[in-house]
């Protein structure tokens, strides 16, 4: 659910993210009104995405923090946790019936 949200969260921020190519339509325009070359508004666009990809990077940081808190404020138990202990539990599974083979041959002797 959890990761749905994140997942949800992420696209919105990544269809706000301007790219070069939809900068550089826009600055096209100014190119083709003269208010700017070819090349400033190359070198613009370049900027302008640099700038919305850095913006973008900041608010995943910030919905990373998030979820990550409210992660941990839910406690929670990790899948890895959980695989963990079904490990330990299997393994004390099988010394117990060990020891329970052990015994039942102690008590046919």
């Amino acid at each position: 659910m959890l990761e749905t949200i994140k997942s949800l969260m992420l696209a919105s921020l990544g269809a706000a993210v301007l790219t070069k190519e939809k900068a550089m339509q826009f600055m096209d325009q100014a190119v083709q009104r003269g208010e700017m070359s070819a090349a400033e508004a190359e070198k613009l666009a370049d900027e302008v995405a640099a700038e919305s990809k850095r913006h973008a990077q900041e608010w995943g940081d910030k919905l990373q923090g998030a979820v990550d808190n409210a992660l941990a404020s839910l406690d929670l138990v990790k899948r890895s946790e959980v695989e963990e202990l079904e490990a330990r539990l299997a393994k004390v599974e099988l010394e117990l019936d060990a020891l329970k083979r052990q015994a039942g041959q102690g008590e046919e002797n």
